[in-house]
Order: C-alpha cells, then structure tokens, then sequence
C-alpha cells in the first residue's frame, strides 16, 4: 500500500498534488469527529463548504420542505444563527437524525477543499479508526495498479501542524502495516511511505504509545489536552469534547463522500 501523508492542507503546491485515489481527511479537534458522529445519529448527508455565507446561501436555496441544519464553528465557537456548533455531543438522533446537514469549520471543511482531487474521499477520526482501516485494506486489496496511492491529509489549525492529527495519521499507517504485514517491522513492508511525513507521523504515534503510555481512549483524551488544539478547547469551555474526540472506535461507519462540489459526505 502507498501512503502520501499532508500534515497540512498546504503541504504540497497546487502543481505538485498528483490526484489520489483515496483521500483521507482528519479533523480531530473536531470536524471529522463531528461528522461521523452526526452521520452515526441518522443524519442524511453533510454538505460542507468554506464560508458561513455559502452555508446560509444553500439553506436559503434548498426546498422549503427540507431545509437543512446548519452547523460549524469559527475560532472554536458557535456561528450566530446556526442550529448547531461543532461539538460531537450535540449531535443526537432526536435532533439530527434523518436531516440534511450544512457544515463550516475552520480547518476541516477547509482541508476537505485542499484534498479534493481524489477518486475517493474518506473522513477519519479516533472515533472510527477500525474502520477506516479496513476500508483502506479492502481499497488496497482491490487496487494492485502500481499507480494506486492513499493520501492523509492532515486539517491542522490555521495552516500549523498540530500533533492531534499527526497522532491519527500516525495510527493509520501502523495500523495498516498490522493488518497487511508478516513482520513487526514497519521498513519491511508493505507499507509504502511515498514522503517523509508519513514517517514522522508514525514516530509520533509510536512515541506516544511507547512513551506516553497511551493505550486506551482515557489515556488519548488526557493527551489530547497537551496539544495545540486541545489547549485551544479548553481556553473555549469545550474541554469536555476532548474525551468524545479521544474515544477510539466508537463507531463503525465512515463518512464517505459522494459528491465533490460542493462535498457531501454520507454514511458509508
């Protein structure tokens, strides 16, 4: 398997970015968490796009009869008439559930943007880690063209790395070596880095299992509030998202896009 990783969105110049025949975005701290939790709780599809006005503007253009939610954050904070923020525990089937939903985020919806050309595109969390995995495993395994490659693309705050994500990133490219793999050494293949992120991505990760002792959703979410990221929720009041954002493999699905522009994203 070939693995491209971005730890940003801008990792790459525009000339530079070969399309991907799968794109995985991440969005820990919390677009992507959010979405596959909003998809989990019975939401139809989310919708995202780049600026708070082209949300408005898709729910002004949408049939009466199926308005959609709108929902997202700026700066961490909820957006003034919007339905809902960017907080996975606000997504409930009560409130959610069989609804059309409109997402802008800071960094995320802005990565799925970056990332878009690709054949496929699939948002990854902590929260659905398995199976991302093995939807990777069973691309890999349908796609022998020497061509074929994955992409991580990691969303960042405002153009920085962040070490929330680059640890996702990380446990992907481990965790598909585990799955493909006959030996416990990862330069043995068949994981194919295609550039160096891949592999600092995967120091990171295994210098948090090893060194941090980080073997379960309890001890990630503690991690989790060392970071940028998690320092920036905490200073918000949203330090109670970062144990839903730490959980590992709540959910078994993952938000697949089906549409490219805008993209939509359902539960697949």
């Amino acid at each position: 398997m070939k693995i491209e990783t971005w730890l940003t969105p801008n990792a790459a110049g525009q000339s530079e970015r070969a399309p991907a025949s799968v794109a995985v975005v991440i969005d820990v701290l919390r677009a992507t968490t959010v979405a596959t939790t909003a998809l989990s709780a019975g939401a139809k599809s989310i919708t995202t796009c780049g600026e708070i006005e082209e949300a408005f503007a898709m729910k002004t253009a949408a049939d009466p009869e199926n308005k959609p939610l709108l929902c997202g954050e700026r700066g961490c904070q909820p957006i003034v008439g919007f339905d809902y923020g960017n907080s996975p525990g606000e997504y409930s089937p009560a409130g959610i559930g069989d609804r059309d939903l409109v997402l802008t985020t800071t960094n995320g919806t802005a990565a799925i943007q970056a990332a878009q050309e690709c054949e496929q595109m699939w948002l990854a969390c902590f929260a659905n880690l398995s199976a991302v995995i093995d939807r990777l495993v069973k691309w890999h395994a349908a796609n022998p063209n020497e061509a074929s490659f994955a992409r991580i693309v990691c969303a960042g705050t405002n153009g920085c790395v962040t070490t929330e994500d680059v640890l996702l990133a990380g446990a992907i490219i481990a965790m598909c070596h585990q799955r493909l793999a006959d030996s416990p050494r990862f330069y043995d293949g068949p994981i194919e880095l295609l550039n160096d992120s891949g592999a600092i991505a995967l120091s990171a990760w295994q210098h948090c299992i090893t060194h941090d002792g980080v073997n379960s959703s309890e001890t990630l979410a503690e991690r989790l509030k060392l970071t940028q990221g998690g320092k920036n929720l905490i200073a918000a009041n949203y330090a109670g998202d970062l144990v839903d954002c730490g959980s590992i493999d709540v959910f078994e699905l993952v938000p697949t896009r089906d549409q490219r522009s805008p993209a939509r994203f359902v539960a697949g």
